[in-house]
């Protein structure tokens, strides 16, 4: 009785192998409980193409109008555009960083314009944002070119 005694006081005090063993297999298997009961990555930006049209009167343009919504600090990774962005913040706040100019704070009734081949991101604020994004796009180009 004494050996098995002593046997639980040290099992107590050092973790065993099998404990060595299981226990990153219980993390891993309770992460992917938690993600499957709903616990998932932080919400990304979501944005709502509203029109895509030709330009009558004017070869190789197209314009898009979309709505698109920020969580709280999101931050968009930088890329560029082949034709001129403008857009309108609805809700929220979102800062304009453009490389080589000083960021810019955009709230609720402000507009930007962004030329075409400008290398920007966007960070939406405490509250995020929610936008309405208007560009004149070059024709059968990719909507943006991502960058380091």
């Amino acid at each position: 009785m004494a050996l098995l005694s002593a046997w639980r006081e040290e099992s107590r005090r050092y973790p065993t192998p099998l404990s060595i063993l299981l226990c990153p297999v219980l993390i891993a298997a309770w992460s992917d409980f938690a993600l499957s009961a709903g616990e998932t990555a932080p919400p990304a930006v979501t944005a709502d193409n509203l029109l895509r049209e030709t330009i009558d009167g004017i070869e190789g343009k197209e314009v898009i109008v979309s709505r698109v919504s920020f969580p709280p600090r999101i931050e968009l990774p930088w890329h560029w555009h082949p034709g001129e962005e403008f857009f309108y913040v609805i809700e929220g706040s979102v800062t304009l960083k453009r490389r080589g100019q000083p960021d810019v704070v955009t709230v609720r009734g402000d507009s930007q314009k962004i030329a075409s081949g400008v290398i920007h991101s966007g960070e939406s604020g405490e509250e995020g944002a929610e936008l309405v994004i208007f560009r004149v796009h070059a024709s059968g180009e990719p909507e943006r070119y991502l960058v380091d």
